[in-house]
C-alpha cells in the first residue's frame, strides 16, 4: 500500500522534466525567429529610403514657373518707348525754314489816327548772321525803331537780341542766350527759360512767313513763341480767317486772344512775293495801336 504513492511522484517528476524540456526547446527559438524577421524589417526600412529622392527630382519644376513672369512684366515697360516710337512716327519733322533774300520794303503807317510811313530792312548776311531793322516815321516825328539781330539756320531766325531804339542809342533791349537757354530783358529782372525757335517782336514776322510757306495747309495753325520787352513771353498762335487767299490774293491770319483785354493782331502774307508780309494790324490803328500795308519794296524782291 506503500508505492501507491510513488507512482504519482514519479509521473509528476516525469512531467515536469517533459515541461522544462518543452521550455528549453521555446527558449531556443526565439532568437531564430528574431534573427528572421530582423532581415524583413531592415529591408523594410531599407525601401523608403531612395523614395524620398523623386521628390527632390520633383521639386526643381517648381522654380521654372517665375520664368513667364518678367515676360508677363516686360511689356508693362515697353508702352512708354512704343508710345515714343509711335509719336516719333506721326509727329511729322520740322520743316526746314527758307528765308527771303536780301530787301527793303515801304510801307504806309497808320498809327494812333495818324498816317506816317514804316520801312522794313531785312539784311541775311553770308556767315550765317542777320539784322531786320523797322524805322517809323509820322510827319517829322521819328518813332522808336525796332532792331532784331541774331544768326539764322533751318529753323529759322534764331535771334540774339532785340533793342527798341531812340537816337540811335538802345533804350530797352531784350537778350536771347542760347548757350544759357535763357532770355533776360533790360526793362525786368526776370530770366526766362528760352523755348526752342523763340522770337522778338519783330523777327516772328519773318518766321512766321517762313512756317507758313513751309506748311501752307489751308485753314492750318501756326505757333510762335515771341518775347516782349517788359518780361513777358507768349506762345502765339495763328490760324486762317478765310480757307483760301481773299480778293488781293494774300493770305489773311489772325492771332488768337492771349485774353480779355488782348488788343489782337493780324497779319496778310503774300503767297507770290514767298507769304512776306504786306499787311500787318497790331491792336486798333486809331487809338493806341497800328496798321502798316505794302507801297512798294524799295530795294531787292524777297524770293523765298
Amino acid at each position: 500500500m506503500r508505492a501507491l504513492p510513488s507512482l504519482p511522484r514519479a509521473a509528476l517528476l516525469a512531467l515536469a522534466a517533459s515541461l522544462l524540456g518543452h521550455a528549453a526547446l521555446l527558449v531556443g527559438e526565439r532568437p531564430r525567429e528574431d534573427r528572421a524577421s530582423r532581415p524583413a524589417r531592415a529591408v523594410q526600412l531599407a525601401v523608403p529610403v531612395p523614395a524620398p529622392a523623386p521628390v527632390a527630382l520633383a521639386e526643381p519644376t517648381p522654380p521654372a514657373l517665375p520664368a513667364p513672369r518678367p515676360r508677363a512684366t516686360r511689356p508693362a515697360e515697353r508702352p512708354p518707348a512704343a508710345a515714343v516710337a509711335e509719336t516719333d512716327v506721326a509727329a511729322p519733322p520740322a520743316p526746314l525754314l527758307r528765308l527771303a533774300g536780301p530787301a527793303s520794303w515801304r510801307y504806309r503807317l497808320r498809327q494812333a489816327g495818324q498816317d506816317g510811313e514804316a520801312r522794313l530792312d531785312w539784311q541775311p548776311e553770308g556767315d550765317g548772321r542777320y539784322s531786320l531793322r523797322l524805322t517809323r516815321q509820322v510827319g517829322e516825328r521819328a518813332l522808336p525803331a525796332w532792331e532784331s539781330l541774331g544768326r539764322t539756320g533751318s529753323a529759322g531766325l534764331a535771334p540774339e537780341r532785340f533793342a527798341l531804339q531812340r537816337g540811335g542809342q538802345d533804350r530797352q533791349a531784350i537778350n536771347f542766350d542760347a548757350d544759357a537757354g535763357r532770355i533776360s530783358f533790360s526793362a525786368s529782372p526776370a530770366q526766362l527759360q528760352r523755348p526752342e525757335g523763340a522770337q522778338d517782336r519783330l523777327s516772328w514776322w519773318l518766321q512766321l512767313a517762313a512756317l507758313v510757306q513751309a506748311a501752307p495747309a489751308p485753314g492750318g495753325r501756326w505757333r510762335v513763341w515771341v518775347a516782349g520787352l517788359r518780361g513777358e513771353l507768349r506762345e502765339w498762335t495763328f490760324e486762317t480767317v478765310d480757307a483760301e487767299p481773299d480778293d488781293a490774293g494774300t493770305l489773311h491770319l489772325r492771332r488768337q486772344p492771349l485774353g480779355p483785354h488782348d488788343p489782337g493782331v493780324e497779319v496778310w502774307l503774300d503767297p507770290g512775293r514767298g507769304y512776306w508780309p504786306v499787311r500787318l494790324r497790331h491792336g486798333d490803328p486809331e487809338a493806341r495801336g497800328f496798321e502798316i500795308r505794302l507801297e512798294e519794296a524799295a530795294a531787292g524782291q524777297p524770293a523765298m
